[in-house]
């Protein structure tokens, strides 16, 4: 019994332990309950955009004022968009995408997509939640003769 016993103390603490570590959840440190997160990805033809910017301008149709947020895409894609103070303010959004300067893509980066006024991309950052978001440009080749 009394080996058993030595056997079972330190198994029970290890799954305590365990038990500790996933309770806390999620990855990186735990952020306050009113920060958000806006993230997401940017591909053009199937392909992660790197050195891409997207930008999301307060939108004036749904009441939104204040400054653009910019966030550059990293090598596959993905970016992460942060306010100067603090996290993004919830609200509507219109979207701008390019991708990284001075890159010439065939078929062209639809031109649109760089003015947010032009782009049709609109988003809703709300309270209380991580938002995700998902650019995939995709042009239809052009028809032959």
């Amino acid at each position: 019994m009394r080996r058993v016993f030595r056997l079972l103390v330190p198994l029970l603490s290890l799954a305590a332990g365990a038990g500790a570590v996933a309770l806390q959840g999620g990855c990186g440190p735990s952020k306050p309950a009113r920060e958000l997160t806006v993230c997401g990805r940017l591909t053009f033809q199937g392909r992660p955009v790197a050195g891409g910017t997207v930008v999301f301008t307060p939108d004036p149709d749904h009441g939104g004022t204040g400054k653009p947020l910019r966030a550059a895409t990293a090598g596959d894609g993905t970016f992460t968009l942060r306010a100067a103070e603090g996290p993004v303010p919830p609200g509507w959004y219109r979207v701008a995408l390019a991708p990284s300067p001075g890159e010439t893509t065939d078929p062209p980066f639809p031109p649109q997509l760089r003015r947010p006024d032009r782009s049709g991309l609109v988003r809703e950052v709300t309270t209380g939640k991580d938002h995700v978001f998902e650019f995939a440009v995709e042009v239809p080749p052009p028809v032959g003769p």
